[in-house]
């Protein structure tokens, strides 16, 4: 069985990448979650709450909908927590003292006092339901005579964040996610509940805590001794000697599509290292340099717009990582 993980659009930059001295680079960045917590939430408990499911059958694929299996959910859930190392310590409860509490969608504040307190944590993440809508999808692809026919599945978990004397919910997570796979005689129920309910918790971590993503970006190659031994440099892991070459180019020379290059590469540099001020400043100084309409403005003006939204990231991510006692830059 082949599985496919509906992914996002194509990064833009890489259309760039066939023209001469741009060479692509990819390389770890750490991103901020989707909901901040106060930074006295230190210890986390998920409980699961989602309705109990028939044993999903192996030898039936159901189109339309499902129930997913909230305790595989919440065991992968928590797992991602624990592994992310950001709370310093999660647990899971799926205990008769939870299952009492099934009966109302919203916890009563008494109930979220009492099970905080019970289960010594600063922070309940009850796992409502993981809704599952399935049905058949042909998807093209550019040089294939006819479709081929996959497998279509719409996921809707209900997440709700508990603090101990809030009144609500800090938080409720309602997130439609998506999945394909290829449609063969071998899927099965218990495939889709399963993979599903395990992929929901990862994405779920990734909503809730920083995370690290692999990210494509492109630089200049080439052109002088200095370009070439800068990238040279830069392929070995070493941005400081990269850096040192790059703006000692700029520095030397007055104008031209080179001055521009450096500084679009200066622009990486810093943001590799984590200094996303001076990065934002080297790729407007890549522009001032650039000729109207060539290659060197097309590639700065990208990289400014994905260099805008990550310096928002930064300030968010510092806020996030404020519990550690450091910051990003």
């Amino acid at each position: 069985m082949k599985k496919y993980i509906m992914a996002g659009i194509l990064l833009a930059a890489t259309m760039l990448v066939s023209c001469g001295g741009l060479q692509p680079f990819t390389f770890d960045q750490l991103y901020p979650a989707e909901v901040t917590f106060p930074e006295q939430v230190r210890t986390v408990a998920v409980v699961n709450r989602a309705p109990a499911i028939p044993f999903p059958k192996k030898d039936l694929l159901t189109l339309g909908r499902l129930e997913g299996d909230g305790k595989v959910l919440s065991e992968s859930l928590a797992g991602g927590l624990a592994d992310s190392h950001y709370f310093y310590q999660v647990v899971i409860s799926d205990s008769a003292i939870t299952q009492e509490l099934t009966g109302g969608e919203i916890l009563p504040q008494p109930v979220v006092d009492s099970l905080t307190q019970v289960l010594g944590v600063d922070m309940i993440l009850s796992v409502d339901r993981i809704q599952l809508l399935t049905g058949k999808k042909e998807i093209y692809y550019p040089g294939l005579i006819s479709p081929f026919a996959a497998f279509d599945l719409k996921i809707r978990p209900v997440v709700r964040a508990y603090i101990p004397s809030r009144v609500m919910p800090v938080v409720t997570i309602s997130k439609v996610d998506s999945m394909l796979w290829d449609l063969t005689p071998m899927l099965s129920d218990h495939d889709v509940v399963k993979e599903a309910s395990q992929h929901t918790g990862i994405t779920l971590v990734n909503q809730l805590v920083p995370h690290w993503k692999n990210v494509e970006r492109i630089y200049f190659d080439g052109g002088n001794p200095d370009m070439r031994d800068a990238a040279v440099s830069l392929r070995e892991g070493d941005w400081q000697e990269a850096g040192r070459l790059w703006k000692n180019l700029y520095d030397s020379l007055k104008k031209g599509k080179l001055k521009s290059r450096a500084a679009f590469n200066m622009a990486l540099a810093c943001e590799v290292q984590g200094v996303m001020d001076e990065a934002v400043s080297w790729i407007e100084k890549a522009k001032s340099c650039a000729s109207k309409g060539s290659e060197e403005e097309r590639a700065a003006l990208f990289y400014s717009a994905v260099l805008q939204e990550r310096a928002k990231d930064f300030q968010l991510l510092n806020l996030q990582m404020a519990r550690f006692g450091n910051k990003i830059n």
